[in-house]
């Protein structure tokens, strides 16, 4: 399994506090039963929605904190608990306790000043996820279990990274619907280039 790479448009309520002299950011970092942007991926786009408790295996792994996802750039971990993560009805929720490094300090007054107002997460599926189609036809993943959470990260590129995780069982469902098309014809043959067109775009 590759590692995919999510962020939100809707309000994460990434917010900067203080609780004595500790730097303190909570926000969501994933979101509910909410259609994502149109994701690109290799040329082609699909919605995603990830269901409710999907996270809940995970939440007791080694998740870190991170500033745009550098493992170099830690801010808080869940192992010493200077990372909380926690689900409710709307999604994944962390709060995180900084360290007390020169970049921790940087990414508070950012988030405070409201240069940064954006998270993200790290994961990886495996079997919990199927394909489908939404009203206007365009492919739709939901996610019902996620595999693995590398990190929570607050971020200053709200672009997709390119990956090819999904290709595989993407690929499947389009060829799948492609038979149900010829299925459905009474002259299979005859629309054959057309399908393929539909295929490829």
């Amino acid at each position: 399994m590759k590692t995919e790479y999510r962020i939100y448009d809707q309000e994460l309520e990434l917010r900067a506090s203080k609780d004595g002299d500790n730097q303190i950011l909570e926000g969501y970092a994933a979101l509910y039963d909410v259609e994502s942007r149109l994701i690109p991926e290799n040329g082609k786009r699909f919605i995603e929605i990830i269901d409710k408790g999907a996270f809940r295996d995970v939440l007791k792994g080694d998740v870190y904190l991170t500033f745009n996802h550098s493992k170099d750039r830690i801010l808080a971990r869940t192992i010493n608990n200077s990372l909380t993560l926690t689900e409710n009805d709307k999604g994944l929720y962390f709060r995180a306790v900084l360290n007390n490094t020169s970049i921790a300090k940087d990414v508070y007054e950012m988030v405070l000043r409201g240069d940064i107002a954006e998270n993200s997460f790290a994961f990886q599926v495996g079997e919990g996820q199927k394909w489908e189609r939404n009203g206007e036809g365009v492919p739709l993943r939901r996610i019902s279990k996620i595999a693995n959470l590398s990190d929570v990260s607050v971020v200053t590129n709200a672009a997709y990274p390119q990956t090819e995780v999904y290709a595989r069982g993407f690929e499947e469902f389009e060829d799948e619907h492609i038979k149900d098309l010829v299925r459905i014809n009474e002259e299979p043959y005859k629309d054959m280039v057309h399908l393929l067109q539909l295929k490829n775009k």
